[in-house]
């Protein structure tokens, strides 16, 4: 979940360039009823197209005394706008990341809606241009030196906690996802969207559920890829994990040539995971990016770390067996690589992160959850984590209503990878289950986010012209997108006994 379409992307550093030209400006214009807005012509790295960008004020709390944000937004504007009264909504995820930032990956994932309807990307408030909640965070080298196995990890949560606390120096209570909910709609009010297509991937379809939930006029289908269900704590995440390494160790066994390289692979990586647990390794390594040798001390916490959200992308899937057998045998270059692209820290708004699961996560877990979710290694630690950060952070619990599945009737569609490390198919079946027009589809061979991997961004399209299911070809999401295993550092094997799994 904390990631949406693949983190180790480096699209979540993308820059909003804004052009002010004068009279550049425009007002939008759809109803006579609406506020009239004022957009400015913009671009998105990794987009030619012209964008038409702007924000909307917003009052920060109940309280007239706290005073107002600046909530952003971005229109991707419809090639051929047949439906100039509705937009597809792009929810993005993390808890943390900004839709904006993540355009292209939206222009992608909805480019079949985007022939006839524009995509409005708004920056949830607390991330990207609006009011981001963001701390400071060592560099990678520091990163790579430091051994978290001699530190008090409880006592350097809660100092760093408490460093970001007064540097933010808000109420987290203020960023909850019932209260950004009404932020879009107050968006779309402004706009004179009549009605809107809700697209959400990982955290994205909780606010879209609760986006549904408060206002269901406003919705006319919704699109949930990567299912967080509102009953369900992201410390559940943990065996979500479990499961997805499990398959990959299950591909690479039945794969000719994966066990014929890596014939022990599921034990190498138990053994050192065993042995990083009693002594971590200090090694001298290339620095992923300036090429200068570093000192990295490989620990238990970092090497799960980096395969699990290795676990995200089927590229980098395909290179866990090298990994992890070249790291079991003491070269932990390949893993740097992994290792490199995990710092999560610069690509959520950890503030407003921090604020999700603390007002809406962590409450829920009771001693019975606690007790499951602590069987993982992940979950127990995400939930010491928690225990440490949210006392600190003292957001108030959302209402208990909020855990409550949605009821509705709106069509939705709900989208699963078999191989999902962060929200598996079960985790969508629990969602729908109050969902009276509800349509789940399981990509077998898919990871997080089927939108990025399969034929879905088309199936989605068809969904939202016809606003239903029906008579709608769903045998593409069955096809497999694997890549294949590398063989050595050189990259996979050309061979036709790779592709006979």
């Amino acid at each position: 979940m904390e990631t949406m379409f693949n983190l180790r992307k480096k699209l979540t550093k993308l820059t909003l360039l804004l052009i002010l030209a004068g009279s550049g400006s425009s007002v939008f214009a759809q109803s006579n009823d609406q506020i009239h807005t004022a957009l400015t012509p913009c671009y998105m790295e990794g987009l030619a197209d012209r964008l038409m960008c702007g924000s909307i004020k917003r009052p920060l709390s109940d309280s007239s005394a706290d005073g107002e944000i600046d909530i952003n937004f971005a229109i991707i504007p419809a090639i051929k706008p047949s439906h100039p009264d509705e937009a597809a909504l792009a929810f993005a995820g993390g808890p943390g990341q900004g839709a904006i930032e993540l355009a292209a990956i939206f222009n992608r994932n909805l480019r079949f809606v985007r022939e006839t309807r524009d995509i409005l990307l708004v920056d949830q408030r607390g991330t990207g241009y609006s009011n981001k909640l963001q701390c400071e965070s060592n560099d990678l080298q520091t990163q790579f030196a430091f051994n978290d196995s001699m530190t008090d990890l409880a006592l350097l949560g809660a100092q760093e906690t408490q460093k970001c606390k007064a540097q933010l120096n808000i109420d987290l209570s203020h960023f909850s996802t019932p209260v950004a909910a009404k932020d879009f709609e107050a968006v779309r009010k402004a706009l004179g969207y009549k009605g809107l297509h809700l697209y959400g991937v990982s955290y994205g379809t909780r606010i879209a559920q609760e986006y549904t939930r408060q206002f269901p006029n406003s919705v006319l289908t919704s699109t949930l890829d990567g299912v967080v269900p509102m009953q369900q704590s992201l410390a559940a995440i943990g065996a979500a994990i479990d499961d997805s390494l499990a398959a990959l160790f299950a591909r690479c066994e039945s794969n000719t040539l994966c066990n014929s390289q890596y014939p022990q692979l599921k034990n190498q990586f138990n053994t050192l995971m065993t042995q990083l647990d009693s002594q971590p390794i200090e090694t001298t390594v290339k620095h992923p990016r300036t090429y200068k040798n570093i000192t990295l001390v490989v620990t238990k916490t970092k090497f799960f770390g980096a395969i699990r959200m290795a676990l995200y992308s089927h590229s980098m899937r395909a290179i866990l067996p090298l990994a992890i057998s070249q790291a079991a045998n003491g070269n932990f270059s390949p893993w740097v690589g992994l290792m490199s692209g995990v710092d999560i820290t610069e690509q959520l708004a950890m503030g407003m992160h921090n604020a999700i699961v603390c007002g809406e996560d962590w409450p829920q877990l009771n001693e019975q959850k606690r007790s499951k979710y602590n069987k993982s290694y992940m979950g127990k630690m995400m939930i010491e984590g928690f225990d440490v950060m949210c006392p600190i952070w003292d957001v108030t619990p959302v209402n208990k209503s909020f855990y409550k599945p949605v009821t509705t009737e709106v069509p939705i569609l709900l989208l699963s990878g078999g191989r999902d490390p962060a929200t598996p198919a079960s985790w969508a079946e629990l969602a729908m289950v109050n969902m009276k027009n509800a349509t789940h589809l399981v990509s077998p061979s898919a990871t997080h986010g089927i939108g990025s991997q399969t034929c879905a961004p088309k199936i989605i399209a068809q969904f939202i012209n016809q606003q239903n299911m029906q008579d709608i070809d769903t045998k593409c999401i069955n096809n497999n997108n694997d890549k294949k295993f590398f063989m050595n550092i050189n990259g996979a094997a050309s061979s036709t006994i790779q592709s006979m799994e």
